[in-house]
């Protein structure tokens, strides 16, 4: 027999919005529902400042780890409505204690009540030391202790209009803004443990990202390629509905190779790929660029270099890692669960042909130079005509000519 719960979803910055609000709430509540899609029965209500979502017990688990991943949660607790008794109350907040008591150690717990409902005859201290002297007089042989400070398991309480519900401890979710309300972004995905995480934080403040990805499947094999569908999926996770590019990038980088000066080749290639990541972008009504670029980590990504390179698209450029160093950067990556996936010995397009010296402090002038030695628009059409373009939902892939074919591009997009 199936036990009726409620979920109670938290949120705290969408709470901050004023009168832009009610905009935020259904945004969330949209991602939310298509998170837990196929999860049923669910039956979805939003009380002031709060999202409750009324299933069946056998239905929690799935829905928590679900939940988990949803960039706005600030945090939810898996509960039960009851009645208006505070021997209920303590009955129903035994058994969710219990589990959590160890024979032989201390678990320090408390209730904490909130009472939005002003007609319910007792206050919420009132009802905190009801339910939890009960509570203590059932489990305190057993090694319950009262903590109001450091407690380890926290009883919520919450008395409504529409019922009083008991919640176990809350789980914290990713906070944030939820995913659409910022608009689309397109992120260059490499492949390495940068990218992804940058990706993730741009999730988190309320932006769709897509990503694109420029492959040497010539040079290098399909490793990279697969290493980066695998990363899509994970990062498909936090938003459902990545579109994932894949753009051949060899012909350009051979280019390149054989025309321009050697120093200059790794912060070439980045241009050539945020030309056509621009046009991509546009194409796809992404509203600005996100990259995993931090200050001074590589060669290409020393501040003149990093100029050079904005210098050739009028799209915003965010990066979101800029500031951080390289340990905080895998923390991260760690915690969103792609590091091991981007440690994975497989390289990308940048390492191939790397000159002994790159260029630390590129000139303009030199880099528009050197671009003028090759076919640069020619190639970054066509690039664009093989793109290849995975639906990270379905994971069908299919050729991405566009109704109206490739768009004409001259300098500064190609």
């Amino acid at each position: 027999m199936n036990i009726p719960i409620t979920i109670l979803i938290r949120y705290d910055e969408i709470g901050l919005k004023g009168r832009n609000r009610r905009f935020f709430e259904s945004c969330l509540l949209s991602n939310i529902k298509l998170a837990l899609a196929g999860v049923e029965p669910m039956h979805f209500h939003m009380p002031h400042g709060r999202i409750l979502i009324d299933t069946d017990l056998s239905c929690a688990e799935e829905c928590t780890s679900r939940l988990s991943r949803v960039p706005a949660v600030a945090s939810f607790s898996v509960g039960r409505k009851v009645e208006a008794d505070f021997d209920v109350m303590a009955a129903v907040g035994r058994e969710m204690i219990e589990p959590h008591m160890v024979p032989g150690k201390e678990l320090k717990f408390c209730v904490r009540a909130q009472r939005s409902d002003k007609l319910f005859p007792h206050t919420s201290p009132e009802i905190n030391f009801e339910v939890g002297s009960r509570i203590m007089h059932d489990l305190s042989p057993r090694g319950l202790t009262v903590d109001l400070k450091n407690a380890k398991f926290i009883l919520e309480i919450e008395v409504g209009m529409k019922g009083i519900y008991i919640f176990d401890n809350r789980k914290a979710g990713i906070r944030g803004l939820p995913v659409g309300c910022s608009g689309n972004v397109l992120c260059l995905l490499s492949g390495g443990i940068d990218s992804p995480v940058a990706a993730y934080m741009m999730m988190r403040r309320g932006c769709r990202v897509h990503a694109i990805f420029f492959d040497n499947r010539t040079f290098l094999g399909r490793g990279g390629y697969d290493k980066v569908v695998k990363l899509g999926g994970i990062l498909n996770r936090f938003q459902m509905g990545m579109k994932l590019f894949i753009v051949p990038f060899q012909d350009i980088q051979v280019a390149i190779r054989d025309n321009c000066k050697d120093k200059n080749r790794v912060v070439l290639y980045r241009r050539m790929m945020y030309r056509i990541a621009q046009a991509v972008a546009e194409r796809n009504k992404c509203l600005g660029l996100v990259t995993g670029e931090s200050v001074g980590q590589v060669a290409s990504q020393t501040l003149e270099n990093l100029a050079a390179v904005n210098n050739v698209v009028r799209m915003t450029v965010l990066r979101p890692l800029i500031g951080m160093d390289k340990q905080e950067i895998i923390g991260n990556a760690m915690r969103i669960g792609t590091y091991e996936t981007s440690i994975q010995p497989q390289p990308d397009c940048c390492s191939i042909f790397m000159p002994q010296r790159p260029a630390t402090r590129s000139r303009i002038t030199d880099l528009e130079a050197d671009e003028m030695a090759y076919p640069m628009e020619t190639l970054g059409m066509q690039a664009i005509e093989n793109m290849e373009v995975i639906e990270m939902g379905s994971l069908a892939v299919r050729e991405c000519a566009g109704s109206s074919g490739p768009r004409p591009m001259s300098s500064p997009d190609l």
